[in-house]
């Protein structure tokens, strides 16, 4: 196919799909009384960026109820509030849950005991243990790994082909490096992804009223680490499970639920928010064939900012939750002890009291705030760099086999609070 029948191709069926090419603000019908963080259904609209924006703009601070949002929280927009409560964990705990969704004191979820639902300094030991696999230099080291699998899995695809970008790269990608890391046996990944998948789909309609099945899927996931970690203590191997195995605290072996805990956030976190930021990223991609086509042009020189640029725009996780230790007066607003607050990621990455052209997809971007990984709090994401690499590594691989490569139908969103995700993605091959 010839560069211009390929780019007519490309106009006919972006004019028949529903998504924004975004670069400048975008616009809501929504008014301001209207819009309601704690509704999944908020998260399907097309607008609901330009609902961010409106909200940031005139409330930056707010409450939210809804019944599938728990007993309702105060959410916040804006940049610097949001770095300001995320560095505050004397006075916003993570103990009681990260899930705004989830009320302290329930059967479901909150405060279960894993690393990114501990405050210093039992937050800071817990995170030294495992910090050392996810250094720059440990990443480094899995150059070659994350060439390989993108390699091989960009490797089976064909010219003309239509694929689910999200089941047949976004997903695999992240889920095999992890697993690589962690020690996961082969034969058993495609069963952990799957229960990895029910576990973060607890607004998805099949599940709503069945909140115990994606529980189901988070213990089975837990107790399969509990399991290979009893193994690797009789037979070590050199993977990150057989060293967590091995760590013993005032002489004895770190505890049963704390183990079950690191490997689930592990497998879950290590996976699901490069799933989402690849599917992000594809997208934008095709909304930004200009930045598509600079990528490919000098795809070494822009390593750095691209990644961070699709980290960015993707923002896998929406939100983070706290609670409060205490009454506290914030920004002239009475908040109470044992209420909830989120920090809303996808609003403040998208501030433009921070970001140049907020709304414009730009891999040049050289000062990139961005709040992705934490908002400079003690929880900062340990798998940043292996994200980074992982999302350049993937998008060189397929652009140099399939330079034409774009989004072809509307892709299906996540119902979620949390995860900024796709669960389909339809995108055709081209060279």
């Amino acid at each position: 196919m010839t560069a211009e029948a390929v780019n007519a191709a490309s106009m006919v069926l972006k004019k028949e799909m529903k998504m924004l090419v975004q670069g400048s603000e975008p616009q809501t019908t929504l008014g301001l009384d209207d819009i309601n963080l704690g509704d999944p259904d908020f998260w399907l609209r097309d607008d609901f960026y330009g609902a961010l924006a409106l909200l940031r703009k005139e409330r930056p601070i707010s409450w939210h109820e809804h019944p599938e949002a728990g007993k309702g929280f105060w959410a916040l927009l804006d940049h610097e509030d949001i770095s300001e409560v995320d560095k505050d964990w004397e006075a916003f705990s993570s103990k009681y849950g990260v899930r705004v969704y989830h009320d302290a004191g329930t059967k479901v979820r909150p405060g279960t005991g894993a690393l990114i639902e501990l405050d210093p300094p039992n937050h800071t030991v817990n995170r030294k243990r495992v910090s050392k696999a996810f250094t720059p230099r440990q990443v480094g080291s899995l150059e070659g790994s994350v060439r390989e699998h993108a390699r091989r899995l960009v490797s089976q695809l064909s010219e003309g082909q239509e694929i689910d970008f999200v089941d047949d790269l976004a997903a695999i990608l992240p889920f095999e490096i992890i697993c690589d890391l962690v020690g996961v046996d082969p034969a058993d990944r495609s069963h952990l992804l799957k229960l990895s998948t029910i576990g973060r789909s607890e607004h998805e309609p099949e599940y709503v009223d069945k909140p115990e099945i994606p529980q189901q899927a988070v213990n089975e996931l837990r107790e399969y680490g509990v399991n290979l970690a009893a193994k690797r203590l009789l037979d070590p191997k050199e993977d990150l499970i057989s060293e967590l195995a091995q760590v013993q605290v005032d002489g004895k072996p770190i505890d049963k639920e704390e183990l079950g805990g690191y490997f689930g956030l592990m497998i879950s976190a290590g996976s699901g928010t490069t799933r989402s930021a690849l599917s992000h990223g594809m997208l934008a991609f095709t909304q930004f064939p200009d930045q598509r086509r600079l990528f490919i042009s000098d795809p070494m020189g822009l390593e750095r900012t691209m990644a961070e640029e699709v980290i960015r725009w993707a923002t896998p996780l929406k939100h983070q939750g706290r609670v409060l230790t205490r009454d506290i007066d914030f920004k002239g607003v009475q908040m109470k002890k044992g209420q909830k607050i989120s920090m809303w990621f996808v609003a403040a990455n998208r501030d433009p009291s921070l970001f140049t052209d907020p709304f414009k997809f730009d891999i040049t971007r050289e000062i990139n705030l961005h709040q992705s990984f934490g908002a400079g709090g003690p929880h900062f994401c340990m798998g940043a760099h292996i994200a980074r690499r992982e999302i350049w590594v993937l998008f060189q691989e397929l652009f140099a086999r399939f330079p034409n490569a774009e989004v072809i139908a509307d892709p299906v969103r996540e119902r979620s609070l949390q995860s900024n995700g796709f669960k389909n993605m339809k995108v055709r091959l081209s060279r």
